[in-house]
C-alpha cells in the first residue's frame, strides 16, 4: 500500500488524535503569526512615532565665515539619506504702511519702525521652529508652501487689530529707514494675500524698549519666492543660485534616532567647508521619548521569542511522545516489509496532512483576531493595521517552523527504528 494512502487511513481512522493535533497546531501557529505581526508592527509604529515626534538640525553661516547657506547647498543636502523634509528660512523687513502692528517702542511716533514687522520667508511655514515648538499654532487657513507666491500668514492679534481675514491683502515695500535695505533697492514692493492666521501659545517677555519688529505677534510668514525677489532687488548682479538663506535651513529626519549618523555623513560630503558653518541639532523631543519607544520594541521582541520558543517546545514534546507510543505499530509495519525510513516518512506525512488545514485555519483566524488585539492594545499601534503584517514573510516563517518541528520531532522519536535492523526491532517488541 502506498505511503500516502496509509498516512491518510491513519489520520481518518484516528479522529480524536487528528482533531487534537489540528487544534494544537492551529492555536500555536495563530499565536506565532500574531506574535510575528505584533513585533513587525511595533517596529513600524516606533518608527512612525519617532518620525512624528520629529528631529531636525539647522545649518547656518558662522558669523566670521565667508561660507554661505545658499540655494546650491540646500539642493545638495536635501537629497541625503534620512532627510524627509526641509525648510529654508530667511528673515527680512518691509514697511507696511497702514498696517496697525501690536504697539512697541515706536508706537505713536509715525516713524517707519512703527509699521515695520519682521517677515520670515519659508519654504514651509509649518516647519518653522515656532510652529514645531508649538509657540505658534495655525488657527485659520493654511501654511505657506514651497510653490506659493505672494502669500502670507499673519497673527490673530494683527488680523483682529486691522479687521483682516483670509483672502485680504497687505502691502510691503522697501523705503528709507527699513532695516537691511540699501538705497539702490528702495522702491521694491510686494502684495501679500493672507492665506493663514496663527495664534500665539507662549508669551515672550517684552519691555517698553522692544520695537514692533521684535514682538512675536508682529511676525509675518511669507513665501520664499518673495524673499528671493527682494534679495534680487538688493543684489541684482548675483546669480539666483547664490541666494542666501539668512536664517539657515532646517533639515528634518525620517528617523531622529539616527541624528548623529546623519550629521556625521553630511560632514563627509564636499558640499561646503563645514568648519565655516554651524550645525545645530534639535533632538530634544525624541530624546525624551526614546526610552519608552525602545522599551516597546524590546518587549515586543522578547514576547515574540517567548511565543516561538514555547510553541516549538510544546509541539515538539507532544509529537515526540505521540510518535514513541507507536513503537508496536512501527514494528508491525517493518515486519510487513516497510523500511524504518518509510515508517518515519509515513508519520511525517500524517502530521503534514493535519498541519496543512491547520495552517490555513491559523492564517484566517489570526487576521480575524488581529482586529480584537488592536482594540485591546488601544493607542499603542496608532495608525497601524495589524492584519497588514500577517503577510507572506510571517506565513512563510510559521510554515517553515511548523514543518521543521514536525520533521525533527518524528526523526528523534524514530531514531531507535533507524539505528536497528528490522529483526532486532521485532525481537525487542516480542
Amino acid at each position: 500500500m502506498p505511503v500516502g494512502k496509509r498516512a491518510w487511513l491513519y489520520v481518518s481512522r484516528n479522529k480524536k488524535r487528528s482533531v487534537l493535533l489540528f487544534l494544537l497546531l492551529t492555536a500555536l501557529m495563530t499565536i506565532s503569526l500574531l506574535g510575528l505581526a505584533l513585533h513587525a508592527a511595533s517596529k513600524d509604529a516606533g518608527k512612525l512615532l519617532r518620525s512624528s515626534i520629529g528631529g531636525y538640525f539647522t545649518i547656518q553661516s558662522a558669523a566670521d565665515s565667508d561660507e554661505k547657506v545658499d540655494e546650491r547647498l540646500l539642493q545638495q543636502v536635501k537629497t541625503l539619506d534620512n532627510i524627509s523634509r526641509y525648510n529654508g528660512v530667511d528673515t527680512y523687513y518691509l514697511y507696511t504702511e497702514g498696517l496697525q502692528l501690536m504697539p512697541g517702542s515706536n508706537h505713536g511716533t509715525g516713524l517707519v519702525g512703527e509699521f515695520m514687522p519682521k517677515l520670515i520667508g519659508c519654504t514651509d511655514s509649518s516647519l518653522h521652529e515656532r510652529f514645531v515648538a508649538v509657540s505658534f499654532q495655525l488657527k485659520e487657513g493654511r501654511h505657506i508652501q514651497a510653490d506659493d507666491q505672494g502669500k502670507a500668514v499673519i497673527s490673530e492679534a494683527v488680523a483682529g487689530r486691522n479687521h483682516l481675514s483670509l483672502g485680504d491683502t497687505i502691502h510691503g515695500s522697501a523705503v528709507n529707514g527699513v532695516r537691511g535695505w540699501p538705497p539702490h533697492a528702495w522702491g521694491a514692493e510686494q502684495d501679500f494675500e493672507i492665506v493663514g492666521i496663527y495664534t500665539t501659545v507662549r508669551n515672550e517677555p517684552v519691555s517698553p524698549s522692544t520695537p514692533e519688529c521684535d514682538l512675536q505677534e508682529n511676525i509675518i510668514f511669507t513665501d520664499i519666492a518673495a524673499a528671493k525677489a527682494f534679495y534680487q532687488s538688493k543684489f541684482p548682479d548675483r546669480d539666483p543660485e547664490e541666494y542666501e538663506y539668512g536664517s539657515g535651513i532646517m533639515l528634518f529626519l525620517e528617523d531622529p534616532a539616527h541624528m548623529e549618523e546623519t550629521v556625521a555623513a553630511l560632514k563627509t560630503q564636499l558640499y561646503a567647508d563645514w568648519d565655516g558653518l554651524i550645525l545645530s541639532e534639535n533632538n530634544a523631543a525624541y530624546t525624551q521619548a526614546a526610552g519608552p519607544i525602545q522599551q516597546i520594541e524590546v518587549i515586543s521582541l522578547l514576547l515574540l521569542l517567548v511565543i516561538l520558543v514555547l510553541s516549538v517546545a510544546i509541539l515538539a514534546l507532544i509529537l515526540l511522545l505521540w510518535t514513541r507510543e507507536r513503537t508496536t505499530e512501527a514494528g508491525i509495519l517493518i515486519s510487513m516489509g516497510l523500511s524504518p525510513r518509510g515508517v518515519m516518512k509515513q508519520i511525517i506525512l500524517e502530521n503534514d496532512m493535519v498541519g496543512a488545514p491547520a495552517f490555513l485555519a491559523a492564517a484566517l483566524l489570526s487576521r480575524g483576531i488581529s482586529g480584537i488585539l488592536e482594540r485591546w492594545l488601544g493607542g499603542l499601534l496608532q495608525n497601524i493595521c495589524l492584519a497588514d503584517y500577517i503577510g507572506l514573510p510571517q506565513l512563510a516563517v510559521v510554515l517553515l517552523c511548523a514543518a521543521a518541528v514536525i520533521a525533527v520531532s518524528v526523526l528523534l522519536a524514530c531514531i531507535p527504528f533507524l539505528r536497528q535492523k528490522p529483526r532486532e526491532i521485532l525481537t525487542t517488541l516480542s
